[in-house]
């Protein structure tokens, strides 16, 4: 393996929180499709020493150990299979540091044994096969991502049955993805499931997150993936939670067409929340937040709550609206 320091992003819930990743790294075989989660689109594929990043070095997935622990989540996107106990190990370095570690699995994978990391089950060759019954071997209180893709993965049967033996399998969230298609994405989907797609995916709608969000919540599953937090030795986890709610409070507010200032204020917060050399919960409880000039009164509030050991009635609202 090579060493290298990953490239940051602004975790948001969108991107299922990702902060790291790495910036090599070698993709899977050309049969295993799946979903980048950090940016939001269709993953790379290959064959044996093809990677994602400028550069495309055979071997192995670089090390990323350089400089302190990584203080927030790092995403490790599937590999080839041989290439799993390598990544593993990885994961398990990071882990050992403190450091939330979301590792992305495609179905039919064996299940990683990583306590304390985030495992997020990509079903995507699984959908565009349509054999929903390979979903059944997903872990209980696993979580998922449902690509939608036009005329593909957007039909709300489909996602009735899929939520459904995802329900009764035990897994705890399903959060849904519109991955950004460019024309290469979508001819490579075209030749994957038929022709008789082509319009639908050149030409149709997204699909809608917060529809699907409905079908899943009918099922009692969480259409949002919580913040995966820090561990000690690393310090700021509850920052890092407060972060989190402020977050998800912003991107509801804006899916939900409420105000769009409110909804860039409360994202500021979450952002300043995120690099505050302040310990909130301190500052919370000792009634001196008004020091913090980036929190209006509604981020105020939201903060004074989930510092207080409870939850944000302001993300509750926003949630029970987004989902009804």
């Amino acid at each position: 393996m090579t060493s290298a320091r990953p490239a940051s992003q602004l975790p948001d819930p969108t991107h299922f929180w990702v902060r790291w990743r790495p910036r090599l790294w070698r993709v899977p075989e050309e049969d295993r499709a799946w979903v980048d989660l950090g940016a939001g689109r269709l993953g790379e594929v290959g064959g044996e020493n093809e990677t994602i990043g400028a550069e495309r070095p055979g071997g192995a997935p670089p090390l990323i150990l350089e400089g302190p622990p990584l203080d927030d989540l790092l995403y490790l996107p599937p590999v080839p299979l041989e290439l799993a106990p390598d990544r593993e190990a990885l994961a398990r370095l990071h882990l050992a540091h403190g450091t939330p570690v979301l590792l992305q699995v495609l179905t039919g994978e064996p299940a990683a044994d990583l306590p304390g990391a985030t495992l997020i089950w990509d079903p995507l060759a699984v959908l565009l096969e349509g054999d929903l019954g390979r979903l059944a071997p997903i872990p209980a209180a696993a979580a998922v991502v449902w690509p939608l893709l036009p005329g593909v993965t957007d039909d709300p049967h489909l996602w009735e049955e899929g939520c459904k033996r995802l329900a009764t399998a035990g897994v705890s969230c399903v959060q849904a993805l519109a991955p950004r298609l460019d024309p290469s994405d979508r001819r490579r989907l075209v030749d994957r499931v038929g022709e008789g797609s082509f319009d639908a995916l050149f030409h149709g709608e997204s699909p809608s997150e917060r529809a699907f969000a409905r079908v899943a919540h009918r099922h009692g599953l969480s259409p949002f993936l919580p913040r995966p937090l820090p561990r000690p030795p690393l310090h700021g986890i509850e920052n890092r939670r407060i972060a989190g709610d402020l977050a998800l409070s912003a991107e509801l507010w804006l899916r939900l067409d409420r105000p769009a200032g409110q909804g860039q204020s409360l994202y500021a917060a979450a952002r300043q929340a995120d690099r505050t050399p302040y310990d909130l919960t301190a500052l919370a409880r000792e009634s001196n937040l008004g020091v913090l000039g980036w929190l209006d009164p509604v981020g105020r509030n939201l903060v004074e709550e989930v510092a207080a050991g409870g939850e944000s009635s302001l993300l509750r609202e926003l949630l029970a609206e987004y989902v009804e």
